[in-house]
């Protein structure tokens, strides 16, 4: 429901920038089911709760802190708390998964964090080489450049050390 409402206040801000409405266009459709196993459903948040919405917390706390507008840093304020709950609850969730766990599935976890670091700093390093639009940045816009140097200290300050903790724990 919380992602729900970001896209909604997200093509609302869309559309009063624009001067016209925008919204979103056709999904594609998936007939996959997705994660089925426990294992797999770890990997599956390690991904995108442990490293994503970690991430994205951190860029959306960055655009609310550099937004000039205060109804808009108020709004992704708002967006950045809820990302940084979905991010603990991700994290809380793992942490649980591998309570007790096999020697198999702690190996399968410490993979998992192992692909998901490193696409985020392949992602990271293509970014860098994107355009920057510091302009944009007053109205909450995290351009590549900026996003990159989030994702690396992110990963290097938070994820890294919170995914080692997590083992080691």
């Amino acid at each position: 429901a919380d992602e729900v409402e970001h896209a909604r206040v997200a093509f609302a801000l869309a559309s009063q920038f624009a001067g016209h409405g925008v919204g979103p266009g056709p999904l594609p459709r998936t007939h996959e089911l997705g994660a089925a196993t426990l294992d797999e459903i770890v990997a599956a948040v390690i991904e995108e709760a442990c490293v994503g919405e970690t991430l994205s917390a951190l860029e959306v706390r960055e655009a609310a802190a550099r937004a000039v507008d205060p109804g808009l840093a108020r709004v992704l304020r708002k967006i950045a708390e809820d990302e940084q709950r979905h991010a603990e609850l991700g994290w809380r969730f793992v942490q649980w998964a591998l309570a007790g766990a096999s020697a198999e599935r702690l190996a399968g976890a410490q993979a998992a964090f192992a692909r998901a670091i490193a696409a985020a700093g392949a992602s990271a390093e293509r970014m860098s080489f994107g355009t920057g639009y510091e302009a944009l940045r007053e109205y909450g816009v995290i351009d590549a450049p900026l996003r990159a140097e989030l994702w690396r200290r992110g990963l290097q300050g938070l994820v890294m050390p919170a995914a080692a903790a997590l083992q080691a724990a």
